[in-house]
């Protein structure tokens, strides 16, 4: 006869029943049947297993090392049907899906999230406008949201909905031809880029454009808005020609020979990194791990700009929250 898993399982049952009445109550046996069940299982592996007596059985110092295999394999076998389930919720469960909008962040996250054994796949797209952003992790359409915000201009969150700050104040860049006349410098004045035609998103796609207007006014001036566009290799390919300048992000790239990135005198300009979620979705249960990640992404991707690493060495890193 050879031992099989039922086996090891009599085995076990016996053990931690303390008797073969009690055992074969739980095995659905009848007790001479297990009896005798348990004398073939003996003689097949050469030992006694278990000391009989009227209060019960209790296991021989064979039986013990027999008892500690037994558990680890069935152990073993109960690891492999949690990750034969696990897999097949995997295969029919929806997609993770996230949206917002926040410059590469979104792939990098995307793509990390596409290599972790509980997600059962990525679905991305992008909404400039954060409200609306959130308004769709409020009704179910969007897990998880990564949305820009400005002071006094924050989404509203609805019932159900949390978020966390993954920056609390960043400032806002410039982008400019290396050959133009604010190339120069490290940081140029908001006074200074108001005199050079300037390419930013459509009005109404989001609050952006009111906030500039509010903080220009401030200053006593205005942009000379010539473009509107809303995706940045656009505004790049305006910015390279020197026909605008733009906003940029503080983890965007300078782009040897077309683009350079300048701050901005006293970072006048600045903005809040949100995450938007649904804690009863499976992104809010690994909402912490997702955190960290969106941290660790955002300090690697922006440490490749020589002004993320100034500011980060001296302001961003004492913003950032530890998750």
């Amino acid at each position: 006869m050879e031992v099989e898993i039922r086996h090891l399982r009599v085995i076990v049952a016996i053990a931690e029943s303390g008797s073969l009445n009690r055992a074969s109550k739980v095995l659905g046996l009848s007790q001479p049947g297990l009896t005798g069940q348990l004398q073939r299982i003996e003689n097949t592996l050469g030992g006694q297993l278990f000391f009989r007596a009227e209060r019960g059985s209790s296991p021989t110092p064979f039986g013990h090392n027999v008892l500690a295999e037994a558990r680890a394999v069935l152990r073993g076998l109960q690891g492999i049907r949690r990750r034969a389930e696990s897999q097949a919720q995997l295969a029919t469960a929806p997609p993770v899906r996230l949206g917002g909008f926040s410059g590469f962040l979104h792939l990098g996250l995307s793509r990390w999230l596409a290599g972790l054994e509980w997600v059962p796949g990525v679905r991305l797209t992008e909404e400039t406008d954060p409200q609306a952003s959130v308004d769709m992790v409020a009704n179910g359409s969007l897990d998880l949201a990564m949305v820009y915000e400005w002071p006094g201009f924050g989404p509203r969150l609805t019932d159900g909905v949390h978020s966390e700050v993954i920056v609390p104040n960043e400032p806002v860049l410039v982008m400019v031809a290396p050959d133009h006349p604010l190339g120069s410098d490290h940081a140029v004045r908001l006074e200074s880029v108001a005199d050079f035609p300037w390419v930013d998103e459509p009005p109404g796609h989001s609050q952006w454009p009111i906030y500039l207007r509010q903080v220009c006014h401030r200053h006593g001036v205005s942009m000379d808005q010539q473009h509107e566009v809303l995706f940045t290799p656009t505004a790049q390919e305006l910015v390279a020609t020197r026909a605008a300048v733009a906003p940029a992000l503080v983890t965007g790239q300078d782009i040897p020979d077309r683009v350079r990135l300048r701050g901005l005198v006293g970072s006048p300009l600045r903005q809040c990194l949100r995450v938007v979620y649904r804690p009863d979705t499976l992104i809010g249960a690994h909402i912490e791990e997702v955190c960290a990640e969106l941290v660790a992404l955002y300090h690697r991707h922006g440490a490749r700009n020589d002004y993320f690493r100034r500011w980060w060495a001296n302001e961003g890193r004492h913003l950032t929250p530890t998750f």
